[in-house]
């Protein structure tokens, strides 16, 4: 039995789709979801071009497709796939081999990103599971991405310690060559995404990572501890990742770069694709977003945690009453008393008391909240007047327009390294 036979037993959907048995040593094994993608071949170009590390690389395609795809797709996957066996037979070669697992046709209710990518990634847990490697690299990428030269060398390095449990990749998308309307929707997503990272970050929120399925590496031993990958439609990325922050040991890696597609699509309800085509029609609307005043707000109840250790009941009463008002209404709404005794009851030490807090109050807490705030009169800005907001409660001098905010804010945050 390999480390990941229990995880397997419990939460694979199927049994193994690879036979040939994984090459010695491989370290690394990247994992690209695939669905009506015809485009495929330059991500794995990409990935074939970067300099390898001391280990063998092997790359998963998981090309999927739901029950009610329109005939279209169908035809797509066959195409790719056929396009890729051929691409095998020419290019893999020793220290770097791409495979494909064609997945039978998804159930409607479950198609999506997050079932394409547990399915791939599962294979992957399974083949370091069969090789004795609970140190491999499960690395997350998509069908239409580019990474740079050093990716995997990079990535080798981030993990050497052995000691890192995972890691999000920093990332770029591509702005140059498009239209006026592509270029300004793209950039203002970006920023929107950056700003969203900086402000959790400047409100003193430990796991600020961004979350984005075509950047992050785990640890497979840790990827099978924690119950995998899940199955969501979208957001897949988010629920996972934040599943794994509060382990500890998590890291940004800003030494190489990925370039996720700016494209517009609609395989996804939301993210970078749906978001593209949203704003792409917005006919030159600026893109709002929710105010630093909301971000203002969690760094008054996250400076606050060490009053709250050990806090009695009334005292925790006593140090809320002097929350801004939007705050309070949402955490007595959400028993913030309660929790906080709750918590310090399970908690010998400020820093166990703060860890346990954090996955009470996670990200998915603070997402509600700032969508709470919004429905009780705080109303969205466009996301320039944030950007440039947050840049002053920083002490930084703010850029002029979209594409200068978004230049300083990449500066930021490829920078400084954030870890937990």
């Amino acid at each position: 039995m390999g480390f990941a036979s229990p995880y397997l037993k419990k939460h694979a959907f199927f049994d193994p789709f690879i036979l040939h048995p994984v090459a010695e040593r491989t370290g690394i094994i990247v994992v690209i979801p695939c669905y009506n993608e015809p485009g495929l071949l330059r991500s794995v170009n990409s990935l074939a071009a970067a300099s390898m590390p001391s280990f063998p690389v092997e790359v998963i395609v998981t090309l999927n497709v739901p029950e009610n795809a329109p005939s279209g797709a169908f035809e797509q996957n066959r195409r790719t796939l056929e396009q890729l066996d051929e691409w095998c037979r020419e290019n893999n070669r020793a220290g770097f081999t791409v495979r494909s697992i064609n997945v039978p046709p998804f159930p409607v209710k479950y198609a999506g990103a997050g079932f394409a990518r547990k399915t791939g990634m599962d294979e992957a847990v399974r083949r370091f599971s069969m090789s004795g490697n609970p140190q491999g690299i499960i690395v997350s990428f998509d069908a239409d991405s580019l990474c740079e030269s050093n990716y995997f060398t990079e990535l080798e390095r981030c993990f050497a310690s052995g000691e890192i449990n995972g890691c999000t990749i920093y990332f770029e998308h591509p702005d140059e060559d498009q239209n006026v309307e592509y270029y300004k929707a793209i950039v203002d997503y970006e920023l929107y995404l950056r700003y969203y990272v900086q402000a959790m970050r400047f409100a003193g929120f430990p796991w600020a990572f961004h979350t984005v399925g075509s950047c992050f590496a785990v640890n497979a031993r840790v990827y099978a501890d924690q119950g995998g990958m899940n199955r969501r439609k979208a957001g897949e990325d988010f629920y996972f990742l934040h599943k794994m922050f509060p382990l500890g040991r998590f890291t940004e890696l800003n030494t190489t770069m990925v370039m996720p597609s700016s494209r517009v699509s609609d395989r996804v309800p939301f993210g970078t694709g749906a978001a593209m085509k949203k704003l792409s029609g917005n006919q030159g609307k600026p893109l709002m977003t929710w105010p630093p005043d909301s971000f203002d707000d969690l760094s008054v109840l996250f400076s606050s945690l060490p009053g709250l250790f050990n806090a009695s009941e009334p005292e925790i009463f006593r140090i809320s009453a002097l929350f801004p008002e939007l705050l309070r209404g949402y955490l007595e709404k959400n028993r913030f008393a309660d929790n906080i005794v709750q918590v310090n009851m399970n908690s010998a030490s400020y820093p166990a008391f703060r860890k346990r807090f954090f996955r009470w109050f996670g990200g998915l807490m603070i997402l509600k909240y700032l969508n709470f705030a919004r429905r009780n009169g705080r109303e969205d800005i466009p996301v320039t007047a944030a950007s440039a907001g947050l840049l002053s409660r920083m002490g930084i001098t703010a850029q002029e327009g979209a594409r200068g905010l978004l230049g300083r804010f990449r500066r930021l945050q490829r920078e400084t390294v954030w870890r937990c």
